[in-house]
């Protein structure tokens, strides 16, 4: 089996496949919202919150799938975790490819119907037409998503129960990549409960971007220490 090559084909064709499905429905949202009501800020920017999720699982399926169908059909673990590494190194910008032209496609929308597109959160951007620091937020935090999706699952894919200690390890390292943009914490049930614990970091582009690359090393080396002698489990 080839890998990343055929993995990165599946997950790219499968997301695009999502792109276009997700902005259909952020349209009739939009257009709902300003049908009964005020359109008065980027639908966008609200939407894109949720493919962080997705980015997550992307990183759990890479351990919890791939792994042992990748061992099973002749991989060794070596040669699996430099290929997920790439797989993550090349997945992540073509997510965040996806959500900066996302933005560009709403601004053209906006601009058609008379619209503000208000970003009202706090970005390393203030207008969506900041290409290149638009796309720098999503890169990095779709790479921490992906890479502590991989770290997480791989404990308990090791260990099962015994992986739930890494979970705040975790959401440490998302805590970090926030702190680094600059975002408000929040987790569904938690809200912004978090924002106490992120650090005063400066916002730039070059420090977020910085972060990102740690995280990446740092995560994708945990997680291989994990796997690297971790037992195929029969499912």
């Amino acid at each position: 089996m080839r890998f990343p090559t055929r993995l990165l084909a599946a997950h790219s064709y499968f997301a695009l496949l999502l792109f276009a499905a997700y902005v259909a429905v952020v349209v009739v949202i939009a257009v709902g919202v300003d049908v009964f009501g005020t359109l008065n800020r980027s639908a966008w920017e609200a939407a894109v919150q949720l493919p962080r999720w997705y980015a997550l699982f992307v990183g759990v399926s890479l351990v919890r799938e791939y792994l042992p169908l990748y061992i099973a059909h002749g991989q060794t673990r070596r040669q699996f975790g430099v290929q997920a590494a790439v797989t993550v190194a090349l997945f992540a910008p073509f997510l965040s490819a996806l959500i900066t032209v996302g933005y560009l496609l709403e601004r053209a929308v906006y601009g058609l119907v008379g619209r503000p597109q208000v970003i009202d959160r706090v970005h390393l951007f203030t207008e969506p037409t900041q290409v290149p620091l638009v796309f720098a937020e999503y890169l990095v935090e779709f790479v921490a998503w992906i890479v502590v999706g991989a770290f997480i699952m791989a404990g308990f894919y090791r260990w099962q129960g015994g992986g739930l200690p890494l979970i705040p390890v975790g959401i440490g390292l998302w805590i970090l990549v926030e702190g680094a943009i600059g975002k408000e914490l929040r987790l569904p049930l938690i809200g912004d409960r978090l924002s106490a614990l992120s650090p005063d970091l400066p916002q730039s582009a070059g420090l977020a971007l910085g972060v990102g690359l740690g995280i990446f090393v740092f995560g994708l080396a945990l997680t291989w220490v994990i796997i690297r002698n971790a037992p195929l489990r029969n499912r």
